[in-house]
């Protein structure tokens, strides 16, 4: 009887002591910080003196070499664009639709993904096709969070969402239809982009 007695003692001791590292575990790794920088793409490329500005926030951007500005001039949609000087492909920041969540930011970021990729979803005929999994970072004290997918010829389009000031913002790195299938590097592409994110004031 005293070792049934010691063995149940024993069995509850650890299952406790597991319970207890299980939910510290998972409580360090909830409120672990985001990793500075993005894990597939770097801010290596060069860029240019020159500045593009926001059309409705102070944001301000540095222009990447072999790129220029350009305003939109069809349906006022977006707030900065940058298209690269053979015209293959484009980056273009866009103001997101949805009301300031008062939330942690993790939690924000993740609901900002929501709403941008329910916009792109209503757009594409073949519906929307995730490539890549989400990827949350920092940059210069920023936090960001991106994903990428397959566009209407399969290119893949990468986005990245964050908060700037009191808005929501997507920026997005898209391959021109016909002249950037058969021209751009999308790593490269990519790359521009998180420098341009590096540039962001």
């Amino acid at each position: 009887m005293p070792g049934e007695l010691y063995r149940e003692f024993i069995y509850k001791y650890y299952k406790h002591l597991f319970v207890l590292l299980s939910v510290f575990c998972w409580s360090c790794a909830s409120t672990a910080p985001l990793p500075p920088g993005s894990r597939f793409y770097n801010t290596e490329f060069p860029l240019s003196t020159e500045t593009a500005y926001s059309v409705s926030t102070p944001l301000e951007v540095k222009i990447p070499t072999g790129w220029f500005t350009a305003e939109d001039n069809d349906c006022k949609c977006i707030d900065l664009w940058l298209i690269r000087n053979d015209f293959s492909a484009a980056i273009n920041l866009v103001q997101l639709d949805t009301p300031l969540i008062i939330d942690s930011l993790e939690t924000e970021l993740n609901r900002i993904l929501a709403v941008s990729k329910e916009t792109k979803s209503d757009k594409l005929p073949n519906g929307f096709i995730q490539s890549k999994e989400d990827e949350f970072f920092v940059l210069n004290d920023r936090k960001y969070a991106a994903y990428e997918y397959q566009g209407d010829e399969g290119m893949p389009i990468r986005v990245v969402v964050f908060r700037y000031n009191d808005k929501y913002f997507e920026l997005s790195a898209v391959p021109a239809a016909g002249v950037g299938k058969r021209s751009v590097n999308t790593i490269e592409l990519f790359n521009v982009q998180q420098s341009v994110l590096s540039s962001l004031k």
